[in-house]
């Protein structure tokens, strides 16, 4: 189970502050070659969540953006802190109706349990990933419902 309750969380530096508002639609690790460089680790990881439920409370007219093309050529638009550099959240499709938050910065990670691992094309090698537990797709999943869906089971039983 992922977060049952809003979190908070903020940049390295305590320059931007939010909060999440909801329950997250679900949460997942990234192996990609572009979340390894933005980590500066193996992986990231993402909470999917409606914009709506995302709320910035310190800081956010100072964040920054800068525009990239993801390994299936679509663009994201990523934020992070102008002072540390620290990401918070990218998403494709603007304006955002869900967005994709960077897990690292909040405040408290002890409860995040994710649903699935994606892009392990280009996990790294001495990475064991237990494929009996996770949902795994060695890129993009064609329709991130199913993690969704996935999520929302785990949830209810979790």
């Amino acid at each position: 189970m992922t977060i049952n309750r809003p979190g908070d969380g903020g940049c390295q530096c305590g320059n931007i502050r939010y909060r999440l508002t909801a329950k997250p639609q679900m949460l997942y690790v990234c192996h990609c070659s572009d979340c390894q460089k933005q980590s500066g680790s193996a992986f990231g990881m993402s909470l999917i969540m409606q914009s709506r439920h995302v709320e910035f409370i310190e800081g956010a007219e100072s964040m920054r953006s800068w525009d990239t093309r993801g390994e299936e050529g679509d663009m994201q638009r990523c934020h992070f802190c102008p002072n540390c550099g620290t990401r918070f959240m990218h998403g494709s499709n603007i304006p955002w109706q869900s967005l994709s938050i960077k897990a690292g910065p909040l405040d408290d990670t002890r409860n995040l349990q994710p649903t699935a691992h994606i892009w392990l094309q280009s996990a790294q090698s001495w990475l064991a990933i237990d494929r009996e537990r996770y949902l795994c797709f060695e890129s993009e999943p064609e329709d991130k419902a199913v993690l969704a869906k996935q999520q929302a089971h785990e949830s209810d039983h979790g």
